[in-house]
């Protein structure tokens, strides 16, 4: 996203805008869920890859 919006300044000459709106969260199948977390090395779902809470 932060490349859209510098993108956007660079094309308007620093005056244009647009209005992000959030949507829904869905969740990710469990092929691709295995995949990503084996990627990135994280091994749960609070974003630092140790196993505690």
């Amino acid at each position: 996203m932060h490349d859209f919006i510098v993108e956007l300044r660079s094309l308007t000459l620093g005056v244009g805008f647009f209005n992000w709106e959030y949507d829904h969260l869905q969740e990710v199948p469990g092929k691709l869920a295995e995949n990503v977390l084996a990627t990135t090395g994280h091994t749960n779902g609070n974003g630092n890859g140790s196993n505690s809470r």
